[in-house]
């Protein structure tokens, strides 16, 4: 690390945010990171400010406790099992802790001591009475007898070529098949089971002999569209998360819809009507992780500024989905960090706003332009709308494009010198890791066993090229386009204009 510090040359840049999964490892990484820039570099570093978790990984560990979970000691014990562990490890660990323990419902009786609340006031929303009725033999939804129909039948299909092929004619689509790591294998063989439901019931008639106890019944497609209706937030918001254009701007946002999710399906599934305890209580579970990690963004006041800096947002979305208890200690927060990091600092330079030529002006009087002095009116002084409070206090106004891209345009970086470094800084924080991943995998592909010795700056280019013409940025000539701008060469050896004819060029 002291190496890595060292070649960047951190005493003349701005360190940013570190954005990753929920193992300590990181934490404790931060934390190095945090003493050697204030010993070795004399740099400004709050590694608890600077920490930004992946809200992929938090969405897929909530449905992980959703699907497994059996008690809030379960949960805790599992939390707890897997601090040190990072990445896929993470996830395996988390899924085999919390099954193990449904292997063994003494172990549940063993309570991990909850962690004492902090002093201040933390974000914590209110759940409904729990209920406690619900069989102490419950293992989570997973151990639900359809649930595990439909997983055997996945199995079942995958063992035989005969009944894969006559269901590949029958069907036509694949179920694919679960796993523990990933919540979202659940919710994609329950999509498919239930876009080819009809035609899976005439496969299941005619293979009655051969399925057996694992033939769905009516009672068992209730529960599959009833899950699947109950996860498809969950889905559509992954697929939020990860795509090339997403923020941290999106993560506060996802995670109040979900916690609103788990609330209201909650209350759905306690009324007389529709009660169902077993799917209360996997809500539950669900609700505990989720509530764990969003309480964490307290310690982070760049969640709430990138909702503040949203011009679509902005405070007045605090304001009709907080109570004042919540969003005043976090837009305070949020003004605190613009004074201390980015009121004072200099504005990065931005681009000018392209004008039309003016003619040449012609030689006037001095009695006349004396006159028109005093008819000119003089320009708005607009320093003081660059400020946090006044922007997240004005209007929200709906854009055609993501909060990043908005305040990159120059008409905004003229507006806001200094409050549009402070949203650029900001908005562009990852929300989760997908999109570098994507980006590193794309350079992997690009240096294969074959084409191991292209340089770091070959790769660059072969990146940057591909990536331009993805998003349309320039044209192959093969296409009727320019292809890729170059800067002309210069010519040493070229004669000078004259100012006259440069002039008259640029009036022409």
């Amino acid at each position: 690390m002291r190496y890595c510090t060292k070649v960047m040359d951190v005493d003349d840049c701005l360190v940013g945010w570190h954005t990753g999964d929920n193992a300590t490892s990181n934490d404790t990484c931060l934390e190095h990171l945090e003493t050697l820039l204030r010993t070795k570099h004399n740099v400004k570093f709050t590694a608890k400010e600077r920490r930004i978790r992946c809200i992929g990984h938090i969405i897929n560990l909530s449905l992980q406790a959703f699907l497994l979970a059996s008690s809030k000691e379960a949960l805790t014990a599992a939390l707890d099992a897997v601090t040190d562990v990072m990445g896929e490890e993470l996830l395996a660990e988390f899924s085999s802790v919390l099954t193990s323990r449904q292997r063994n419902p003494r172990a549940q009786a063993q309570a991990v001591p909850q962690t004492s609340q902090r002093q201040r006031l933390s974000r914590r929303r209110r759940s409904v009475d729990s209920h406690g009725s619900v069989d102490e033999d419950f293992c989570g939804i997973e151990n639900i007898s359809t649930l595990r129909k439909l997983h055997q039948l996945c199995v079942w299909l995958r063992n035989s070529s005969i009944h894969a092929a006559e269901w590949d004619r029958k069907v036509g689509l694949r179920l694919g098949i679960d796993n523990q790591t990933r919540w979202s294998s659940w919710y994609s063989v329950m999509d498919r089971a239930i876009k080819k439901m009809a035609a899976i019931k005439v496969f299941m008639h005619d293979n009655e002999k051969h399925l057996n106890e694992i033939r769905l019944t009516s009672d068992d497609w209730d529960i599959l569209q009833k899950a699947h209706t109950f996860l498809q937030p969950f889905a559509s918001a992954t697929l939020y998360a990860e795509g090339d254009k997403s923020s941290i701007s999106q993560s506060l946002l996802i995670m109040d819809s979900l916690l609103v999710h788990y609330e209201q399906q909650k209350i759905h599934y306690s009324k007389d009507e529709n009660e169902d305890l077993r799917m209360v209580r996997s809500i539950e579970m669900g609700w505990f992780v989720l509530e764990k990690y969003y309480n964490m963004t307290d310690q982070v006041p760049v969640y709430a500024s990138a909702i503040l800096l949203n011009p679509a947002s902005r405070a007045a979305y605090l304001k009709k989905n907080w109570p004042a208890e919540w969003y005043e200690p976090a837009i305070n927060a949020a003004q605190n960090f613009w004074v201390n990091e980015f009121k004072d600092a200099l504005p990065l330079a931005s681009p000018t706003a392209s004008q039309q030529m003016a003619p040449p002006l012609k030689q006037r009087g001095a009695v006349l332009d004396q006159i028109l002095q005093q008819m000119s009116v003089a320009a708005a002084d607009q320093s003081n709308s660059d400020d946090l409070k006044i922007f997240a206090e004005s209007p929200v106004i709906q854009i055609d494009c993501s909060p990043l891209e908005w305040w990159c345009r120059s008409e905004q970086r003229q507006r806001y010198p200094r409050l549009s470094n402070m949203a650029i800084s900001i908005l562009s924080i990852a929300a989760e890791s997908s999109e570098p991943e994507r980006t590193f995998s794309g350079a992997r592909r690009t240096c294969s066993w074959d084409r191991s010795r292209l340089t770091c700056a070959n790769i660059e280019k072969i990146e940057c090229i591909g990536s331009w013409l993805r998003e349309g940025h320039i044209k192959p000539c093969s296409l009727n386009g320019m292809g890729l701008p170059m800067e002309p060469e210069q010519d040493d050896e070229a004669e000078m204009i004259g100012d006259e004819v440069e002039e008259i060029l640029e009036w022409t």
